[in-house]
């Protein structure tokens, strides 16, 4: 009996330290593992981590002279029986039919971001040049295979006041090049611009009246074009400039009312599931669209946009002429939204710095350095010349120069 009580203290004691003996081999291992840890140097780990996360991202170069096929969408009427993705075949006068193609862009290497020289001589040195290459037409199912097929997401571009057809195509291909854009590039032209008479170019009021009376026509094509983005799941990058917003704005809010979201009370983006949300990041450029009713719609927005991204300017004449004309304020010439990171681009265009950029700013280097981290789903508090601006102004962050 005493021998069997023996026993089965030794039995105990030798559990025991067995027990001990692999606790301290995991707190061994452990420690040395946080050991690991705090010699790692976070930086390096970084770097080796974004190389490979890079490396799958741009799978296009942009470093030397480009070809870049720009898809559009249109309800210009075409005059003639081709399209050539010049003014010469693509007009300024509105047509009840939508057409889709792509206009094949030769991008100049040397080119400086913002500016474009353009040569209809094919003998001109291509490195120097925007050249327009090829043109095609096709039927909308098409163009839908297509940006399905990509399994990239497409950057959607609307332009603004007085811009023709040639511009356009020539614009979204500089700005696709300048922020190395690896998804499908998609134009929607309507029918912005000066008629072709002498004097039309002149008259500057007639063709702003005349251009956003197109503008509230063209309203029900982006709808459309947008409702088909929808059944075929495709979500998109949305960049906007200046009269395009009276296109953009009011077709999202109609396209809002079809969707099975709550009009008040809103829930933010980033609350929402994925599916729920229509884009991905909806880029503002300087809205010619009045401010009060961009607040009253702001909440709407938000339902469909992950992020809502709005650039404006004091210095901006055309926002200013259109407030003058419009008879009240322009949410392009700032003003505080909730839920909109509203960055104010004034110091852009400052007298000593010589660079103008009045209403085309959407196109230059500082801006475009800016959106290139937009589309990386950077924040903008981490964005690089991105400051916060003081409380009780008309914007959140300032873009320094």
């Amino acid at each position: 009996m005493k021998s069997t009580s023996l026993q089965i203290i030794f039995y105990i004691l030798l559990i025991t330290s067995c027990q001990h003996s692999v606790e301290n081999s995991t707190v061994d291992q452990t420690q040395s593992q946080n050991l690991n840890l705090e010699n790692e140097n976070l930086d390096l780990k970084f770097n080796q981590d974004l190389k490979s996360i890079w490396s799958r991202y741009f799978t296009s170069d942009f470093n030397e002279t480009k070809s870049l096929d720009i898809f559009f969408v249109t309800n210009r009427q075409i005059k003639g029986s081709q399209v050539d993705c010049t003014n010469e075949t693509v007009g300024v006068t509105l047509d009840q039919v939508s057409r889709y193609g792509l206009c094949r862009v030769n991008v100049p290497k040397n080119h400086t971001t913002g500016q474009i020289n353009f040569t209809s001589d094919a003998r001109q040195n291509s490195h120097d040049n925007f050249k327009i290459l090829n043109a095609k037409v096709f039927d909308q199912q098409t163009l839908f295979k297509f940006l399905a097929a990509s399994k990239r997401t497409p950057l959607v571009f609307v332009h603004g006041f007085n811009v023709k057809f040639q511009e356009a195509v020539l614009r979204a291909s500089q700005i696709a090049y300048d922020v190395k854009y690896q998804g499908p590039i998609v134009l929607l032209s309507w029918p912005a611009g000066a008629g072709d008479g002498f004097f039309d170019d002149k008259l500057v009021n007639n063709t702003y009246k005349n251009n956003s009376k197109a503008a509230a026509e063209s309203i029900s094509t982006f709808s459309q074009f947008f409702n088909e983005l929808q059944k075929n799941q495709i979500k998109i990058n949305l960049y906007v400039h200046s009269m395009g917003h009276q296109i953009v704005l009011p077709a999202l809010v109609d396209i809002l009312k079809q969707q099975d979201l709550p009009e008040t009370n809103v829930v933010p983006a980033s609350h929402l599931s994925d599916q729920k949300l229509l884009i991905n990041e909806l880029i503002l450029n300087a809205p010619d669209f009045e401010e009060r009713k961009f607040k009253e719609i702001a909440p709407q927005l938000v339902q469909i946009a992950k992020r809502i991204t709005l650039y404006c300017s004091y210095n901006d004449n055309a926002i200013v002429a259109s407030e003058t004309l419009n008879k009240n304020k322009r949410i392009g010439s700032c003003s505080f939204v909730d839920q909109v990171d509203v960055i104010n681009v004034s110091e852009l265009d400052a007298p000593t710095l010589g660079l103008g950029l009045g209403h085309g700013y959407y196109s230059s280097r500082p801006i475009l350095s800016d959106v290139f981290q937009v589309l990386l789903g950077m924040d903008a508090e981490k964005r690089l010349f991105i400051r916060k601006s003081e409380p009780n102004t008309t914007e959140k962050y300032i873009l320094k120069p």
